[in-house]
């Protein structure tokens, strides 16, 4: 099977990620796309992280709607830091007939060598990047990595969970950001962690 690989918190998910994954299903001919939420991220110490269950049943509600998309809890050990190389390691080793797809937007391009074992990653695992129309590379086009990285232009879906967080605190509606039938209980959940 040909799999699609999209981490992070997902805190919360939101529309942004599944046009993302909607667009790699479509473009990349992948069998499926698995979500892997991650329990503890070295990169991001968030002060109002959802618990690791909460996000793995928003995403199970998400993702019910979904045609090949489900979430993964592969990546979630949350005593110890997640790394990629390892959580690919492991997939290699669980799923050895599997192709996989790691699938990021263009935040993590230049971000890629402060990842563990960054260079490894690059040589075993194929990395798709979603970019804007008329996005630039020039900056980018300049690293040594950049020519291992593919890069698929889809139209801007312009959501960060950190905007949805703020717009939660302060009472702003999120329609439209986030899936209809998980808007009331991120309310609840953003609000009671104030």
């Amino acid at each position: 099977m040909r799999i699609g690989l999209l981490g992070g918190t997902f805190n919360p998910v939101h529309n942004g990620h599944l046009a993302l994954a909607r667009t790699a299903l479509k473009e990349l001919d992948l069998d499926e796309i698995w979500f892997l939420p991650v329990g503890n991220h070295p990169l991001k110490k968030e002060h109002k992280l959802l618990p690791f269950d909460l996000r793995m049943k928003l995403l199970g509600i998400v993702l019910s709607a979904e045609i090949g998309m489900k979430a993964s809890t592969l990546d979630s050990d949350q005593e110890n830091l997640n790394f990629t190389d390892i959580l690919l390691k492991k997939l290699f080793q669980k799923f050895p007939d599997h192709d996989f797809t790691f699938l990021a937007g263009m935040d993590i391009v230049d971000e890629l060598p402060r990842w563990n074992n960054y260079t490894w990653l690059l040589k075993n695992v194929r990395f798709v990047v979603f970019t804007r129309p008329g996005e630039k590379h020039e900056k980018l086009d300049k690293l040594e990595y950049y020519s291992k990285i593919i890069f698929i232009t889809m139209e801007p879906v312009s959501i960060s969970s950190t905007d949805i967080r703020r717009k939660i605190a302060s009472g702003e509606k999120i329609s439209g950001l986030v899936p209809e039938a998980i808007e009331r209980i991120l309310y609840k959940f953003y609000s009671d962690l104030k």
